[in-house]
């Protein structure tokens, strides 16, 4: 019997890990990206692991757990692979008549076209951004408009930067973070634009407050104007009925428009088919299945689909992957004057400081936090250094502790001054005691030969 699965995300890896460990022997994981780990490399900031490993991974160190796993587990891994298209196999060549046949159609980097049989498939392809031209915004397309997907890629793997005064569309997770990724780079973020609060409590903390950055809830983009370069953009707030007030109507000037109003599933490959798991062995999971609000939540499900693929291919419903650790549920009718930011959970507490008390935290982690951000607020930074590679110019970076939240710009500045070079992975030491924090400054990505063994 024959898995394969289609992404080398998060759910893809703990799909294939999963049906391996439940005894499908031969499993193939096609991904077209030349590593595993899909988005995550790009993702060089925390949030990774906090419910299913009690730490607070980058996307990098997240990707590079669930690469180790998926190579330990002997899956056959198939890099620089793009699927373009999954078809049934016709029922007078299977071999199995009761069982649905699947045809992989893919091209590959080295051997060009690829066609791939199996009996099962799971596609864990993701999801994609949705563009402005989705929206149906009028105005100019000038330069200097790009899916917040698009600029991390550029600023987190590429080294370039998207502009020097930036205005987001889209309160989510992504659009806090780069909010924050900017403003550490010296871009101006003039303004987040949302229509509510639909970010993570910790990434509003973090992200947004931490850096005074102006966001309006109830506020959308209505044009872009700019030629060859963006100039600049007209927002005005939404009415009851939706439909934006023009007499409120303001001009902002920026040379960036960063978007981040939503994702889509990408499910292109499967056109025509319905995903019914197991009735036919066509199985989905991840984002390719609903946008999910943390990678965390993407691997639970990415492991409970691989145990359904086995129990379809195998005809058993063991499973032999462990207890699976429930979701946990959000916070409810909660009042108090801090919100704790160790986990994406964001526990509303109360706090006093003469007497201190706290209240309302879920976890003993809540009242160390508390005492901290009363006494003196601390963050780990997270953001990438210079190498002498070409194809990989930069390697994604943090500290190892958290650093005084007042000492961040002067950590960003020693960090623009270091240039690597050689072999590096996650945990590797790239400078100890960075601009006299204390902390040493770790890689969470990697470079040279450790590239080749993910």
């Amino acid at each position: 019997m024959k898995l394969a699965v289609i992404g080398g995300g998060p759910a893809g890896m703990a799909a294939a890990v999963s049906a391996r460990k439940n005894g499908v022997e031969d499993v193939v994981l096609i991904e077209r990206h030349d590593y595993l780990g899909g988005v995550l490399p790009q993702c060089i900031h925390t949030g990774f692991g906090t419910q299913l490993y009690e730490r607070d991974y980058t996307g990098g160190e997240y990707a590079w757990l669930w690469a180790e796993k998926t190579l330990s587990e002997g899956v056959d891994v198939m890099r620089s692979t793009t699927v373009l298209s999954v078809s049934k196999i016709p029922s007078e060549t299977k071999t199995e008549p009761d069982r649905q046949g699947w045809l992989i159609t893919c091209v590959n980097a080295s051997a060009g076209a690829v066609e791939i049989d199996a009996d099962a498939v799971i596609v864990a392809s993701g999801c994609r951004e949705r563009t402005l031209p989705q929206m149906m915004i009028p105005g100019s397309r000038p330069a200097g408009i790009f899916t917040a997907g698009s600029a991390q890629l550029m600023m987190n793997m590429k080294n370039y930067l998207p502009g020097r005064s930036a205005v987001i569309l889209g309160s989510g997770d992504i659009g806090l973070i780069m909010a924050r990724r900017m403003t550490l780079e010296g871009i101006r973020v003039k303004l987040i634009l949302g229509q509510e609060a639909s970010g993570l409590a910790r990434n509003i903390v973090q992200c947004v407050d931490d850096f005074d950055i102006p966001m309006r809830y109830g506020w959308t983009l209505v044009s872009t104007h700019g030629y060859r370069r963006l100039k600049g953009v007209t927002v005005a707030p939404l009415q009851e009925d939706g439909v934006p007030d023009m007499s409120r109507r303001e001009y902002i000037p920026c040379d960036t428009l960063l978007v981040a109003a939503g994702l889509v599933p990408e499910l292109e490959v499967i056109r025509g088919y319905e995903a019914r798991g197991m009735e036919n062995g066509l199985f989905l999971c991840g984002n390719a299945n609903r946008v999910h609000d943390l990678a965390d939540h993407v691997t639970e499900e990415g492991l409970r689909v691989g145990q359904e693929a086995a129990a379809y291919l195998l005809g058993t419903g063991t499973d032999r992957c462990g207890q699976r650790i429930p979701v946990r549920e959000e916070m409810k009718d909660r009042q108090g004057n801090m919100l704790c930011t160790v986990c994406p959970k964001g526990c509303i507490m109360s706090v006093s400081r003469d007497p201190f008390r706290v209240s309302g935290n879920d976890c003993p982690r809540g009242v160390g936090f508390a005492k901290q951000e009363l006494d003196d607020p601390k963050r780990v930074l997270t953001s990438v250094v210079r190498t002498d590679d070409p194809l990989h110019p930069v390697l994604a970076v943090r500290t190892d502790a958290a650093v005084d939240r007042s000492k961040l710009a002067d950590v960003m500045k020693a960090v623009k001054r270091i240039r690597v070079t050689g072999d590096f992975r996650p945990g590797d030491t790239v400078a100890e005691n960075i601009a006299g924090t204390g902390a040493d400054l770790i890689a969470t990505w990697c470079t040279g030969d450790s590239m080749k063994k993910i």
